[in-house]
């Protein structure tokens, strides 16, 4: 029986990451954001069995809140998915460093002074350590390739993942790095690719959107990266170990193709008004996943059509709730 604190618990990773734990495990979950609600935590959480999960208010930038937590609850296991996304980092470049980079840093001096049994730390890193795709041969992109963050998103990313490591051999506890690529479904709302999860949105609403570029990704179902998450929370590892994760590569025209197929099997054609634009994006796209199949190789991935199904059905599902309006969407 574990005690995992997952810090981002209400975002897209963190918040699947936290369902398929409660689903699956025993153990005992507590999520952290700088602003809790029973109201948001009962929307988000409304299909699992909330008797093990608990909901606590927790500024990441707060070193002495962090260690509150951690001695309070008795975690044992942390997955630490708080951050900032692109366009906030690039705004508030401040707010970014402290959330993105020097929190990692106090979580890891309350680990190391809080006298717990953390046994595993797994931190979501991202793709945005790498370069545009122009910076890397044709073909699969080694998992291990130079990292050339074009943003101090990816930047951070690639800090902490280095202050993590540094963490790990002076304490010898357990830590994973996953970089996720372009997540979309359910949670999905904010960050530079969200576009194509609010295409997904837009067809429940019946209202029109073009995605704004046309450019290939390695794109990540939100339950799927949750499942991984949680796996490399509780599945066997030692050491340290940065992974890539188990994606679909495709571009936006596949995407919008399929996500039309959807509208159709579930009866709403003519919701159906998506476009694609010209611009091309500089993201990653093609890298190599196989090492995380070897370290967690019971990991779910979702054929890529259900996965927009499934999520234009989660969608429509929140529209008749009134919890997704047409004021939610974000142009």
């Amino acid at each position: 029986m574990h005690n995992i604190l997952i810090t981002g618990g209400y975002g897209c990773i963190g918040s699947e990451t936290a369902k398929w734990l409660l689903r699956n495990t025993p153990h005992n979950v507590t999520i952290c954001s700088r602003k809790v609600s029973d109201q948001r935590t009962g929307r988000i959480f409304h299909d699992v069995d909330r008797t093990r999960l608990k909901a606590l208010a927790c500024d990441v930038c707060d070193p002495t809140q962090i260690a509150q937590i951690l001695a309070g609850e008795g975690i044992t296991r942390v997955g630490h998915l708080a951050a900032l996304q692109t366009p906030d980092c690039n705004a508030y470049r401040d707010l970014g460093l402290q959330t993105n980079l020097a929190a990692t840093q106090h979580l890891i001096e309350s680990i190391k002074t809080g006298g717990r049994s953390i046994e595993r730390v797994v931190f979501a890193s991202s793709i945005a350590v790498y370069g545009p795709r122009a910076a890397y041969p044709a073909g699969l992109v080694p998992m291990l390739s130079a990292p050339q963050p074009v943003n101090v998103y990816g930047v951070w990313k690639l800090a902490s993942e280095m202050i993590l490591k540094f963490f790990q051999q002076d304490t010898g506890i357990s830590t994973v790095c996953l970089r996720p690529g372009v997540l979309f479904g359910p949670g999905r709302d904010a960050g530079l690719t969200s576009s194509p999860t609010t295409a997904m949105k837009c067809v429940a609403l019946d209202l029109p959107y073009e995605v704004p570029f046309k450019t290939q990704q390695d794109y990540l179902y939100a339950p799927d990266a949750g499942a991984a998450f949680a796996q490399a929370l509780v599945g066997p590892f030692d050491g340290y170990g940065v992974f890539t994760m188990p994606h679909h590569t495709a571009n936006t025209a596949q995407i919008v193709s399929h996500l039309q197929q959807a509208a159709t099997q579930l009866g709403i054609p003519a919701q159906f008004k998506i476009t694609v634009g010209q611009p091309d994006a500089p993201f990653i796209s093609e890298l190599d996943y196989e090492p995380f199949l070897q370290a967690f190789p019971d990991v779910q991935q979702t054929e890529l059509a259900q996965a927009i199904r499934n999520s234009l059905t989660v969608f429509m599902d929140q529209v008749q709730r009134g919890w997704l309006q047409a004021a939610d969407i974000k142009r």
